[in-house]
């Protein structure tokens, strides 16, 4: 009994490491998967795109809190608790928020005709992923800094250009549609949208103070 309660008291890196790995992963997912989604002209994929993003976003719970748990049960961990529950709460709201964006589509049905549009930014979304989950790999594997550094860079790079391209949507927006139930349903979807954009930009900032510390 002794050695169990002192082992878990003790550093279990893997354990933490796993966690944010499956995070990382299942918003990488997410992300794919509203990209096809929005990009489909298929109902019955768009359907299978949906399942996929609402179970993963339930995995992701899971995830998020077993982080939880594990912080408030473990006495020593690999880095400030506060950066591992601030890196987890951020990767879990880019997963809900995605599924937020593909059920307000499917509701009201923005595809049809936008996919152009919406893909815009659901394709860089796709690249903020991606890049996330490689500093994830790094920040689990031993500390690259500099590559570390360098998605960091990625991704404030496409929060740059998804700053861009929403001002560019905005504006044709405003331009080109007469329907102000439209409009504001659209409106609402590009700033969805964009929140995952900043969100990623966001878990970056915190995976870059994770290396500043322990550098």
């Amino acid at each position: 009994m002794f050695k169990e309660a002192v082992a878990k008291l003790l550093p279990r890196e893997d354990k933490f490491y796993r966690l944010m790995g499956g995070l990382a992963e299942e918003a990488r997912l997410c992300a794919i998967h509203l990209d096809t989604f929005v990009k489909s002209d298929d109902k019955n994929q768009r359907t299978t795109e949906l399942t996929a993003i609402n179970e993963s976003r339930v995995r992701s719970k899971a995830l998020s809190s077993d982080i939880t748990r594990e912080l408030c049960s473990t006495f020593i961990t690999p880095y400030d608790r506060e950066d591992i529950q601030d890196f987890s709460h951020s990767l879990y709201k880019i997963i809900k928020t995605i599924k937020k964006i593909g059920d307000r589509l499917d509701m009201h049905g923005l595809v049809n005709g936008k996919s152009a549009s919406f893909s815009r930014q659901t394709g860089l979304i796709v690249q903020e992923a991606e890049a996330m989950q490689d500093m994830v790999y790094e920040l689990t594997k031993g500390h690259h800094n500099d590559r570390i550094v360098a998605k960091v860079n990625v991704l404030h790079d496409l929060e740059n250009e998804g700053d861009m391209v929403l001002n560019e949507l905005f504006a044709d927006l405003f331009r080109d549609e007469t329907d102000i139930k439209q409009l504001i349903l659209l409106k609402d979807l590009y700033n969805m949208l964009e929140k995952v954009i900043d969100r990623y930009r966001n878990a970056g900032a915190v995976a870059l103070q994770i290396v500043l510390k322990h550098s």
